[in-house]
């Protein structure tokens, strides 16, 4: 739907679907279509990413879609997965997943100084993104006889595709103070929907390191 105060909406994109996606099983089918239609790229940031069941079938989704030829980044937390152990991260990078933690400023077994990244991004293709409060685990995940830890996410299909690629590749690369183009500016796809269904969007993010408290203003 349109925003009459065009004004008002400084620096939002306009050609954008979104749709509400609760967590659990429909989270996760919507998160491994995606994964097995993507045909170029994928990001998924994650703060959790645990080696269970969960976290294997997802795995294995981006191993293939890997083998297929599509570029695959994988960034978990360097603090909260932390536990998803060498093998499976071999696992991955053998076989063309390109993975590396979000690592804080100096961490022990002991002790642990610096930022997390709190991300719960997926994006594919440039075109379709996942943005909310799901991690890669089976406390998110619908099971027999277990309460899952309910949670929500946005699915977009749009132009907002672009920002969070852009921040995906940003954060990849440790926030650099000089970056060439992304590959999300290269070649970008072309949205057309219809006025009925097109919703402006804006991405909006805190990080206490470069000032940005635009989240809690939002809910203020």
């Amino acid at each position: 739907m349109k925003h009459p105060n065009k004004y008002l909406l400084s620096g939002y994109t306009e050609q954008n679907k979104v749709k509400l996606v609760r967590g659990g099983k429909t989270y996760f089918d919507l998160l491994l279509q995606l994964i097995n239609d993507a045909t170029e790229s994928i990001h998924l940031q994650t703060y959790i990413f645990e080696n269970d069941s969960t976290g294997q079938q997802v795995a294995d989704a981006l191993i293939a879609a890997a083998k297929k030829g599509v570029t695959v980044y994988l960034m978990a937390d360097g603090y909260a997965s932390q536990n998803i152990g060498n093998v499976f991260i071999e696992k991955l990078k053998s076989n063309g997943v390109h993975f590396r933690f979000f690592e804080p400023i100096i961490k022990s077994k002991y002790f642990y100084f610096g930022r997390r990244m709190h991300h719960k991004i997926f994006l594919a293709d440039v075109k379709f993104a996942i943005v909310g409060g799901t991690n890669i685990s089976d406390r998110y995940n619908d099971f027999p006889n277990q309460p899952l830890w309910l949670d929500y996410t946005l699915f977009v299909e749009g132009e907002i595709a672009k920002e969070i690629c852009m921040l995906c590749w940003k954060t990849w690369k440790s926030f650099p103070l000089k970056m060439k183009k992304t590959p999300c500016e290269i070649n970008l796809p072309i949205f057309k929907f219809t006025n009925e269904e097109t919703v402006d969007l804006k991405m909006r993010r805190n990080d206490w390191v470069r000032r940005k408290n635009e989240i809690s203003q939002t809910y203020v």
